[in-house]
């Protein structure tokens, strides 16, 4: 369970504040207890109400920083993804974010920009989706990591470049 003030991501919407826990402000009658959660990074969503228990929708605590340090260590090593059919390219990097483990960010991103290479040396287009998605991943790693180590997104990308060249 998280407490009040403590930061967790919160499905594809980012980085939540947690802002109380408590009954349904809804239905009375439910039982259940509920997280009232402050979005950080989505101005347009003033809060959000979830249980507790809430199982469709995956909530976990941010990295720390030595789990962003090993992350972005492991990097090299992580895999793009597998699309064995094209038509499923959407439901698989939504999946895979869905799943909300950073290395799932990673992963597709970095299987985004190999098909946006291959694609622009074979000079075709670039699908709206591994746009979509690609932003998608890099905006919850990025904006975790940020947060965590006291950076704004916009630096991410140096910042992750920097640790990668200092590693080799």
């Amino acid at each position: 369970m998280f407490h009040v003030g403590e930061f967790i991501v919160y499905g594809i919407n980012g980085i939540c504040r947690v802002e109380e826990i408590g009954p349904s402000p809804y239905d009375k009658s439910d039982p259940r207890t509920y997280y009232k959660l402050i979005p950080l990074n989505n101005t347009m969503s003033s809060s959000i109400y979830t249980p507790v228990d809430n199982e469709r929708v995956p909530m976990r605590r941010l990295m720390t920083r030595e789990e962003i340090a090993a992350l972005i260590r492991s990097i090299p090593g992580i895999e793009t993804l597998s699309v064995p059919i094209e038509k499923q390219r959407r439901e698989i990097y939504r999946a895979t974010i869905g799943e909300l483990l950073p290395e799932g960010y990673v992963r597709v991103i970095k299987t985004v920009r190999r098909r946006r290479e291959e694609l622009a040396a074979a000079h075709k287009h670039f699908p709206v989706t591994d746009l979509e998605y690609g932003r998608l991943a890099k905006h919850l790693l990025h904006s975790e990591c940020a947060h965590v180590l006291g950076l704004s997104e916009n630096e991410m990308e140096d910042y992750i470049v920097a640790q990668l060249a200092a590693a080799e």
